[in-house]
């Protein structure tokens, strides 16, 4: 075999295994998930019971605007929602909230870590009226580090054989 050739092995051996990454990559790092795809209003509440709506969105089983009781908290919520997905980062669940000010509206956002929910306060629990509570994914997750590393690995041995194989002839 040529070097001409070796190295043109060589060079398809880099494209291709550098598609797989980026194609393992684009993968581990996308935003899908496999809740409820399209919008969707719930309403939970009794009749003749005071309710406030907010929104659900990101990582659980049913996103989307619940139409809930006054007293319900953020905990109850997620159970209505049919709770958190596998993938979501409930360390950081963000809860973005208008606040009202003098004579202007600011939108406030705070994080609650529910990893340990039995541990929160009461105030950290309380959604209100109008509320928007994000569960998200973590960024990237130890599956997805080691996927990409073990392509590398993959494309690394191939070139390294490749190599030894240009230096023989």
């Amino acid at each position: 075999m040529s070097r001409q050739r070796v190295f043109g092995v060589l060079g398809a051996l880099l494209f291709c295994g550098s598609g797989v990454l980026f194609a393992q990559m684009e993968t581990s790092l996308s935003t899908t998930h496999t809740g409820a795809s399209s919008a969707a209003y719930y309403y939970i509440s009794k009749p003749g019971e005071i309710t406030m709506s907010v929104n659900l969105w990101g990582y659980v089983r049913n996103p989307g605007r619940y139409e809930v009781p006054i007293s319900t908290d953020l905990i109850q919520l997620l159970s209505y929602a049919g709770g958190p997905l596998r993938e979501a980062d409930l360390g950081s669940v963000r809860i973005a909230r208008a606040v009202r000010r003098e004579d202007a509206i600011r939108t406030v956002e705070y994080t609650v870590n529910l990893d340990r929910f039995d541990k929160l306060d009461e105030k950290a629990r309380d959604i209100e009226p109008g509320d928007t509570i994000f569960i998200e994914a973590p960024a990237i997750s130890w599956v997805d580090v080691f996927n990409i590393m073990t392509t590398m690995a993959i494309i690394t041995a191939a070139v390294s054989n490749a190599v030894i194989a240009a230096r023989g002839l």
